[in-house]
Order: structure tokens, then C-alpha cells, then sequence
């Protein structure tokens, strides 16, 4: 982590205008950066926990001649009203939005969470 100051000093002019980039926040944008750091690691563990717990996926063999839907972590830095870090969140999401009504709507098969399952 770098402050503001050592940003702006690292930053280059360009016809009389300064750039630079400043991340308050930088959550995991994929799996191959959260499995770089224990606390994202943790996060993935309780929602593995969380799901078979829950019973919210059942594992099934897939109808012959179909496919299945795949699913991607997505991670969130949790915090309070006073921006400290409360917990890291992984959630692993079926990726529904790869069906297209009229074209494989029909012929794709997701992962559906019961109603009645708890966060």
C-alpha cells in the first residue's frame, strides 16, 4: 500500500495535466489473484462450508447431450460504516447469464439455490 503523496509523486505531466490512478479498493477480480492471499482463501473455504451445509447445490450427472452452465467466485471486502474491514466475502455464483432465450435456453442447464437457504 502506497499513500496519496508517493502516488502523486511517482505520477507523470502530460501537456500540463497530472494522471494517475488511486484504488481505495482492490477486491479479487479472479480466482488466480484470491488464492494468492490467505484471507481470500478462508472466504472461499466458508462459502464451500456454507453451501454443503445448506444443502443449496446438489451434484447430479449431466443429461446426456447438454450442457452444463459454469460458475465464477466473486469476492467483497465487507466493511463497516466507519470503513473498517469487517470480513472478506466469497460467494460462488452460477453464471446463468451465459443462456440465450431462443437459442439454448432450453438446452442449458444451471444451478438453481433453494428459496429457503440462509446467508
Amino acid at each position: 500500500m502506497r499513500n496519496l503523496e508517493e502516488l502523486y509523486d511517482d505520477t507523470q505531466v502530460m501537456e500540463d495535466t497530472t494522471l494517475f490512478c488511486f484504488f481505495a479498493d482492490n477486491d479479487p477480480l479472479s480466482f488466480k489473484e484470491a488464492v494468492t492471499e490467505e484471507k481470500w482463501i478462508e472466504a472461499m473455504k466458508e462459502e464451500i462450508h456454507a453451501i454443503e451445509k445448506n444443502d443449496t447445490w446438489k451434484l447430479t450427472n449431466l443429461p446426456e447431450n447438454k450442457k452444463a452452465i459454469g460458475v465464477k467466485w466473486v469476492y467483497k471486502t465487507k466493511k463497516n460504516a466507519k470503513g473498517e474491514v469487517q470480513r472478506y466475502k466469497a460467494r460462488l455464483v452460477a453464471k446463468g447469464y451465459k443462456q440465450r432465450k431462443g437459442i439454448d435456453y432450453g438446452e442449458v442447464f444451471a444451478p438453481v439455490a433453494r428459496l429457503e437457504t440462509a446467508d
